[in-house]
């Protein structure tokens, strides 16, 4: 039993749910994509007029992540997850209204899809979790993203997003392999998921941004995870031996007995959050944060001018 071995991905998928996130923005310019887009430019040019807050090119964008997860459904036993314009991570009624207009488009374009099965990523800056509670009373399910601090997470838990995806690594680390980031944030997952357990909130720990075979088996255990393409190939083509994979896990033994750890309330107090937020990692949290807003805005932008390029080659 000691020399048996386990096929990685088995044990994960036994341990945790695995989601899979191809961090492609540029999915749309493929060839096998093309008519996606072409339908996306269409739609948008119809629909514009009932959207007169937003460029057709960000309609557009909206609207072909809608058709991508269109297609993807038949293969998603679970929720679909579409991330709001990165652009309005400070503008708390801007991320409302980009959140309302997607439960919206993704209802016209297909009226039997079960709203209930929509998740939108939201980025966890302040405004943007208090669109979380907003959008909470509406019955609208979010996911709080670029999360790197237990300040954000109990924020997350108590505006009610369904769940939270800790980076634990930095975003430009994982595009970047030349660049030397901070530790690895492991542990914020494991806190985090006791934080929820300990205060029975129905939010998860989504966890995402990892870097090699052994920070995922630490994390086998996390409520979800999220995978990029490679990492999910070689965990299907990795053998190891079981009792070494087991002992790998950070989630051991979690339990509500374990000691309690207390937070102050984040929900209705803006300054307290702002303080603690900023002392977060001797600062270092801030940065994280915005360097992570600043890569998805860029993809924001290319896959914008995407849009225009195409429309160009059109006329």
């Amino acid at each position: 039993m000691e020399n048996s071995q386990i096929k990685l991905l088995d044990y994960l998928r036994s341990k945790t749910q695995v989601d899979l996130d191809t961090f492609d923005m540029d999915e749309l310019s493929k060839d096998s994509r093309r008519s996606v887009l072409d339908k996306a430019i269409e739609l948008a040019t119809q629909l514009l007029d009932q959207y007169p807050t937003v460029t057709q090119e960000e309609l557009t964008i909206e609207i072909g992540a809608i058709l991508l997860a269109i297609q993807v459904r038949p293969f998603v036993t679970g929720n679909i997850h579409i991330m709001v314009n990165p652009n309005y991570a400070y503008y708390q009624r801007k991320t409302v209204e980009a959140a309302k207009r997607l439960h919206h488009l993704f209802h016209e374009i297909d009226p039997s899809f079960d709203p209930s099965r929509l998740v939108l990523k939201i980025a966890a800056t302040w405004e943007g979790l208090q669109a979380c509670r907003e959008l909470h009373y509406s019955r609208i399910q979010t996911l709080a993203t670029t999360l790197f601090t237990m300040e954000q997470a109990v924020l997350a838990g108590e505006v009610g997003c369904v769940s939270i995806s800790p980076f634990v690594h930095e975003l430009k680390a994982i595009f970047q392999p030349s660049y030397k980031g901070s530790d690895s944030l492991l542990p914020l997952c494991v806190q985090a998921q006791q934080w929820y357990l300990q205060e029975s909130l129905p939010t998860k720990v989504k966890a995402c941004a990892t870097m090699g075979l052994d920070e995922i088996l630490q994390l086998a255990g996390v409520a979800a995870f999220t995978l990029v393409p490679d990492d999910l190939k070689l965990l299907q083509t990795t053998q190891k031996n079981e009792a070494e994979v087991q002992s790998l896990s950070l989630f051991q033994g979690l339990s509500t007995l374990q000691v309690k750890v207390t937070y102050p309330s984040y929900v209705n107090d803006e300054a307290g959050y702002r303080t603690a937020f900023a002392r977060a990692e001797e600062g270092r949290a801030q940065l994280k944060l915005g360097q992570a807003i600043h890569i998805f805005c860029d993809f924001q932008t290319k896959a914008e001018q995407l849009v225009r390029d195409a429309k160009k080659c059109d006329a």
